[in-house]
C-alpha cells in the first residue's frame, strides 16, 4: 500500500509529466506527417507507430538524467534513508512514474495508428503490429534507464545533455547492427518475438540495477560496487542487442492472396488493400491496343522465392525459373506498373538472346515506357530518376506515343517495335 501511494505521489509530481503533451504532438506529427501508405497494412502501421519511439527515447534519456541528477543534487537520499519505504523502492517508483509519463504518449500514438488501420478493411497480420509497438517500447525503456544512470553520475544540466546526445549518437551509429528502430514494415519482413522478449528482459534488469544505485555522497563504497553491476548489466544489454535478430526476411507464404484476372496476381495477405489497384491495372492490361503474350502469373515482391537472404542486407539469387515480381509496398501505381510491364515484356521476348549488339534507339526501353504508362493509367511518374539522358529520351518517346497517339496508331507502333526488337535480338520464332 505504501509503495502504491508513493507511486501515485511520484506520478503527480514527476517533472516528466510536462513532456506528455509535446511528445504526443510530436508522435502524431511523425505518424501522419510522413507518407500515409501504412494505413490499412498492419506491419506498416506498427512500424509507423514505432518510429516515434526513437525520438521519445532521446527525450527520455535527457529528461531521466535530469530527474535522477536533481535527486542527487538536492540530497533527498538522506531523507529517504529514514523513510518507512526502502530507498530502492522509492527510486523504482520515481523511475516508474517518469517512465509512465514518457511511455504514455507513445502508446497513445500507437492506439491512434491501430484505430486508423482497424477502421479500414482490418487486414491480416495484426499481431505484427503489436510486435513493432513492443520493439519501440523496449527502446524507450532502454533510453530512460541509460539517462537515469548518467544522472546518477553528473550534475543535472550536464547529465541531461550528455545522456540525450550520447543516446542519439549510439542509437544512430548502431541502428544497423542492433535493429533498434525500423523505418518501415513491409510484409516480407518478420519480427521475432523471442528476441524482443530477451531484449526487454535485459533492459528491465538494467533499469532495476540503475535504480538500486545508492547516493554517491551517502554510501560511496556501495555506490561504486553497484555502478559496476549496472555497467555489467549494460554490457549484457549491448550483447543481447548485438546477438539477437529482431527482424529478418520472411519465407514466401504457402497461401498468398491471389487474384485471377487477365493475369493471375498474387500478393502478401497483408497487402489486401491493394486488390482494387490490381484490378484497375488488369483492366488496362485487357484494354491494350495490341495483343501481347502475357505471363501466367506475377507476384508481390519476395513471394517468388528467387532470392535467398543471408541476412537483412545480403542476398543471393537462386538458379531456376521463378514468377516475375512487382513492388507495391508503398502503394505506388507506377511501381506496380513497372513490375507488370517488365513481366509482360519478359514474356514477349522470352526466346530472345540476351547478348546482342547495343541498340542505339533503345527500342526495348521505348516499349517498356509505353507499356508502363498505359498500365499506370497515364499522368506523370511518381518517382525520380538519374538515368542516362539517352535512356530518359527513349522513355519519353514511349510515353509520348501512349499519351498522344490513337489506339490504332499505338498498336501499329508497338507491333513494329516488337518485330524490330525480336530481329535485333535474334529471337526464336
Amino acid at each position: 500500500m505504501a509503495a502504491r501511494s508513493a507511486l501515485w505521489l511520484q506520478l503527480r509530481t514527476s517533472v516528466a509529466r510536462w513532456g506528455f503533451a509535446p511528445l504526443l504532438v510530436l508522435g502524431l506529427a511523425i505518424l501522419f506527417g510522413r507518407s500515409r501508405f501504412w494505413i490499412g497494412i498492419w506491419p506498416e502501421t506498427g512500424a509507423a507507430a514505432q518510429i516515434s519511439a526513437f525520438f521519445v527515447s532521446v527525450f527520455a534519456a535527457g529528461l531521466a538524467a535530469w530527474i535522477a541528477a536533481a535527486v542527487e543534487l538536492r540530497g533527498l537520499h538522506e531523507q529517504e534513508a529514514a523513510a518507512a519505504i526502502r530507498p530502492v523502492t522509492i527510486e523504482l517508483t520515481r523511475f516508474a512514474a517518469a517512465l509512465s509519463w514518457l511511455v504514455a504518449p507513445y502508446l497513445l500514438v500507437a492506439a491512434v495508428a491501430f484505430a486508423t488501420t482497424a477502421a479500414t478493411i482490418f487486414p491480416p497480420g495484426v499481431s505484427t503490429f503489436f510486435q513493432y509497438v513492443l520493439l519501440g517500447l523496449t527502446t524507450i525503456i532502454f533510453g530512460t534507464a541509460w539517462g537515469w544512470l548518467v544522472g546518477k553520475l553528473l550534475a543535472p544540466l550536464v547529465a541531461a545533455i550528455c545522456a540525450a546526445l550520447s543516446w542519439f549518437i549510439a542509437t544512430s551509429l548502431l541502428e544497423a547492427s542492433t535493429q533498434l528502430t525500423r523505418v518501415s514494415g513491409p510484409p516480407w519482413f518478420e519480427l521475432h518475438l523471442d528476441s524482443i522478449a530477451v531484449r526487454l528482459a535485459a533492459v528491465a534488469l538494467f533499469a532495476v540495477a540503475v535504480c538500486a544505485l545508492p547516493a554517491r555522497t551517502v554510501r560511496p563504497a556501495l555506490f561504486g560496487r553497484r555502478v559496476a553491476v549496472a555497467v555489467l548489466a549494460l554490457a549484457g544489454i549491448v550483447a543481447a542487442h548485438l546477438t539477437t535478430t529482431v527482424v529478418s526476411y520472411r519465407a514466401p507464404v504457402a497461401e498468398p492472396l491471389c487474384i485471377q484476372r487477365t493475369i493471375e496476381y498474387c500478393l502478401w495477405p497483408e497487402h489486401e488493400k491493394y486488390v482494387p489497384m490490381i484490378e484497375e491495372l488488369d483492366r488496362e492490361v485487357a484494354a491494350l491496343p495490341v495483343e501481347l503474350e502475357l505471363p501466367d502469373r506475377v507476384v508481390d515482391y519476395a513471394l517468388s522465392g528467387s532470392t535467398q537472404w543471408i541476412d537483412e542486407y545480403t542476398a543471393r539469387e537462386l538458379p531456376g525459373r521463378f514468377d516475375p515480381e512487382f513492388d507495391i509496398s508503398e502503394g505506388s501505381r507506377w511501381g506496380l506498373a513497372r513490375g507488370v510491364a517488365s513481366a509482360i515484356l519478359g514474356t514477349v521476348f522470352a526466346d530472345c538472346e540476351p547478348q546482342a549488339e547495343p541498340d542505339p534507339e533503345r527500342r526495348w526501353n521505348q516499349l517498356f515506357a509505353w507499356l508502363e504508362w498505359r498500365l499506370a493509367g497515364g499522368g506523370a511518374p511518381d518517382y525520380r530518376t538519374n538515368a542516362p539522358a539517352d535512356l530518359q529520351a527513349a522513355w519519353a518517346v514511349g510515353r509520348d506515343v501512349a499519351d498522344a497517339s490513337s489506339g490504332q496508331d499505338q498498336a501499329a507502333w508497338a507491333s513494329t517495335l516488337i518485330a524490330e526488337v525480336k530481329e535485333h535480338h535474334r529471337c526464336a520464332g
